[in-house]
């Protein structure tokens, strides 16, 4: 067929698509807002590095949805639901440059609430955490613990073997017997050293400490606006839209099922090519225009 012929197809059985659209439409609009509506809660948080022009090893938004923001959510508020359900649920979007919405979507207000607010919340935290490497200091590092004790106990050892050789032999360090001064000589040495050895330790691992902390500055984030519940009204006029628009695909679809069923001969062509002769004249189909009686006839 050509595109004329799809057009007059179309417009003789125009009103099955336009019915089944209209038909849906009221349908599912009265079952969505006959159902238990949804609320959507929204939380912002303010995310940022406070130098410019520097990247974090995860971005905000994939900080929100993580597995350790959403476990810790979930531990947090006892729920039920698994972390990909709960995953699934967290929209993070971006306005400001440094500014994201958290939207939860919940069929409680309540609810929405409390798990926008708490995630919103534990994804500042961690988005610190996992940027500025909170936790990894020296400081909480069992290598450098042992180390540290080590040292320690060098020292205490050496004061100890100096103090009790000074005990058993006062006055030794001006003793006329040269191996006795000798001797008390060597354990000075040696405590002196092992002071200065566990002072160096200290103090350069607390500089690597405040060195990395100062860090985690750096990457900053913070709720900056805590979350209400909304009736989800756009979900609705969603589902209603998309039920006119497949109902409009599917009656369009019909007409020509329809047309490629019908075996009625509408057209004189299609009269003269079935019989093999022309048509020499059309009776129009008898309407009230049609059957009403000539002026100047009886009825």
């Amino acid at each position: 067929m050509e595109l004329r012929e799809y057009w007059r197809v179309f417009k003789r059985r125009a009103w099955i698509p336009v019915l089944l659209v209209i038909v849906t439409a009221a349908t599912a609009g009265v079952l969505t807002f006959l159902s238990k509506p949804e609320y959507t809660a929204t939380t912002q948080v303010s995310a940022k590095s406070s130098v410019s022009g520097t990247t974090g090893q995860a971005s905000f938004p994939e900080v929100a949805v993580g597995a350790d923001v959403v476990g810790a959510v979930i531990k947090q508020l006892n729920l039920s639901e698994t972390p990909d359900a709960l995953s699934s649920r967290i929209k993070v979007s971006s306005g400001k440059s440094d500014v994201y919405s958290i939207t939860i979507t919940d069929s409680n207000a309540d609810q929405a609430v409390r798990v926008a607010d708490a995630v919103g919340a534990a994804a500042a935290l961690q988005y610190q955490t996992v940027n500025s490497g909170i936790g990894a200091t020296s400081v909480f590092d069992q290598e450098v613990l042992k180390t540290r004790k080590d040292y320690l106990q060098q020292f205490l050892d050496a004061q100890t073997a100096l103090l009790t050789f000074n005990r058993d032999h006062p006055g030794a360090a001006q003793s006329k017997d040269i191996a006795l001064a000798a001797q008390s000589s060597q354990l000075q040495l040696a405590a002196d050293g092992a002071a200065d050895a566990y002072r160096n330790f200290q103090t350069g691992t607390t500089n690597a400490d405040v060195s990395q902390l100062s860090q985690a500055n750096v990457f900053q984030a913070q709720v900056t606006g805590h979350a209400i519940a909304k009736p989800d009204t756009n979900s609705r006029f969603f589902k209603i839209g998309y039920a006119a628009a497949l109902a409009l695909i599917l009656g369009v679809g019909l007409i020509y099922v329809l047309e490629y069923m019908d075996n009625a001969i509408r057209l004189p062509e299609a009269a003269e090519e079935m019989i093999g002769a022309p048509v020499v004249g059309i009776i129009p189909r008898a309407t009230m225009q049609t059957l009403r009686p000539a002026k100047g006839g009886t009825a």
